[in-house]
């Protein structure tokens, strides 16, 4: 190849590296990327959901430390009841009275516990509750606020 096809073929491929160039800078100068929602409003929105994930957390814990104080009354009333029973059932000389009273104590504290676990699960229950209120409220709460800020016109 002679100097002269080298040097108009280098300058073709130069003409044509800075055609591509010019015709990507074109392109890029054009292109805007999407805008970002507005940050503070995004940072707000987390911080008042970590402040709702707190509260629910706290309902929890309350509620676990109730339960747990409730569970503590019940097992002192059920030992004094147990004391009380056999206070009952030694008192009792014949056989028969003593089976007698056996079986309405056997009654009287199955009636007892099953009242016990039911107080104790409405406990559980309502603790759940309020926590789970508190979350799904804020949750719907946040996604009213994303699409607002989405809505929002970009801020340059």
């Amino acid at each position: 190849m002679s100097d002269v096809s080298k040097d108009a073929a280098t300058r073709m491929f130069g003409d044509a590296m800075k055609a591509a160039g010019d015709m990507t800078t074109k392109y890029f100068s054009s292109f805007k990327p999407p805008a970002l929602p507005e940050m503070t409003a995004l940072m707000e929105m987390q911080k008042r959901n970590l402040s709702a994930l707190a509260a629910a957390n706290k309902l929890v814990f309350e509620g676990a430390q109730a339960i747990a104080q409730r569970q503590v009354e019940l097992m002192r009333r059920q030992v004094s009841d147990v004391s009380e029973a056999v206070k009952t059932l030694n008192s009792s000389v014949d056989a028969k009275d003593r089976a007698a009273k056996q079986a309405d104590l056997i009654k009287v504290a199955y009636e007892k516990s099953v009242s016990d676990l039911k107080e104790v699960e409405d406990l559980m229950r309502k603790s759940s509750a309020e926590a789970l209120e508190l979350v799904h409220r804020r949750f719907v709460e946040a996604m009213d606020e994303v699409k607002t800020v989405v809505a929002k016109p970009p801020q340059d």
